[in-house]
């Protein structure tokens, strides 16, 4: 096959892929090869430790906060096993990675969703969807809506059916619970006592998927400024170290 662009190219794998979306996969195999080049050996497993920004920009055609939803969808998918309990320090923010084999095999044998666009020559069977009904974010989102009116003081309706749609988008976007709770506290952060922004204290606003990443990726720069609080070193001199 002839190459659109003769430069090194990245690799995919498309029944991976299939199964929980291309960037997904190309993250894994990412992963797959600094685990086979740079891997470190713990607790009988091969680990890498990166932070988000390192990954960033390793991957340069994604920014911090698309890693770092990336990372945690294939957490939650249980396929990549991540821990920070191997770092030296407590104000050390590095996680290290590994790849669940068992999980990434079994997930392969599942079958893959929408079968007649894969396989466009055989016979269109009839689809089986994976899509969870709506009911299953309702608690998710009413608690989203309910932390919105508790913070803002606010009296929005979590019945709304525009609420609801805006926020059903976030998360299948692979957005978590947690990540709008950032947005609200740090929205209302900037807003609550500016009579001209309080207004936009609301759904429409906060969950608008134009805006939801930019006030996310404000609230997670503020977050890690102030993650950086260093305590005390404790210095170990049975390992040699020293003033």
């Amino acid at each position: 096959m002839k190459l659109l662009v003769n430069e090194e190219h990245l690799l995919v794998s498309p029944s991976l892929s299939a199964r929980i979306g291309i960037q997904e996969a190309l993250l894994l195999q990412h992963l797959s090869y600094r685990l086979e080049t740079e891997g470190v050996s713990k607790e009988g497993y091969i680990w890498y430790c990166q932070t988000y920004e390192d990954w960033s920009k390793q991957c340069f055609f994604w920014n911090v906060p698309k890693v770092r939803r990336l990372l945690r969808k294939l957490e939650n998918y249980h396929i990549i096993v991540s821990s920070n309990r191997f770092n030296r320090f407590y104000t050390d923010r590095t996680k290290w990675y590994r790849i669940n084999y068992e999980k990434l095999n079994e997930l392969l044998q599942t079958e893959i969703y929408n079968q007649g666009e894969l396989f466009p020559g055989e016979p269109k069977l009839p689809e089986k969807k994976i899509k969870k009904p709506n009911a299953d974010h309702n608690v998710e989102i009413a608690n989203i809506i309910h932390y919105l009116n508790e913070k803002a003081k606010k009296n929005f309706n979590g019945s709304s059916k525009t609420n609801i749609r805006l926020i059903q988008a976030i998360l299948k976007e692979g957005y978590t619970v947690e990540d709008c709770y950032l947005v609200i506290d740090e929205q209302v952060r900037n807003w609550k006592n500016d009579p001209q922004m309080n207004k936009y204290l609301r759904p429409i606003t906060l969950f608008r998927p134009g805006n939801f990443e930019s006030y996310l990726n404000d609230a997670l720069t503020r977050q890690q400024e102030n993650n950086f609080d260093f305590e005390p070193v404790v210095l170990d001199f049975d390992e040699g170290e020293c003033y």
